[in-house]
């Protein structure tokens, strides 16, 4: 079996189960059921339910990026703030649920793993992964309070203003 394939169908057990119950009432028992998978198929994939969360959102990012033609996808530029914002939007009923369960620094988990993965090594490139990553997150976070009243285009606008002061 494609791990790859295994691992999906669990976070997408978790994330469809987030939709009826608390994150702290669902356990792991309950994920692997739903995804039709005994247990054990879960904790050779994730260590946690919050890892499950961030690498669902880290797919969803690899998916939309790779059916859209984005070829730079693993750093922020205000060059490419339309095409995070698009994603973002496009995903909105996902962020809401996570949001509605406190599971936003998962979200921002995911951030660090999108935009770290390759310039770890690389100083300058790391400070600047990390002040965007904290940055867009804080932005997305007030976005989805907002609950999305802004377009695509008009908050790659108002980072691109807040960036250029």
């Amino acid at each position: 079996m494609n791990t790859t394939f295994l691992k999906d169908c669990l976070a997408d057990a978790l994330i469809t189960l987030l939709e009826e119950r608390r994150f702290e009432e669902i356990n792991i028992h309950d994920i692997a059921e739903k995804a039709g998978y005994h247990r054990a198929s879960w904790f050779r994939n994730f260590k946690s339910k919050r890892e499950a969360v961030t690498y669902k959102m880290v797919r969803l990012w690899d998916n939309w990026t790779a059916t859209h033609g984005v070829t730079v996808k693993d750093e922020f530029t205000l060059d490419n703030a339309v095409t995070f914002f698009q994603y973002n939007y496009e995903i909105r009923d996902t962020l809401r649920l996570l949001n509605k369960r406190g599971l936003m620094p998962e979200v921002q988990e995911s951030f660090i793993v999108i935009l770290y993965e390759r310039h770890h090594d690389d100083a300058e490139r790391s400070y600047a992964n990390a002040i965007y990553a904290n940055a867009l997150f804080g932005v997305l976070k007030e976005w989805v309070l907002r609950d999305f009243k802004e377009t695509p285009e008009q908050m790659a606008d108002i980072v691109s203003q807040s960036f250029s002061q």
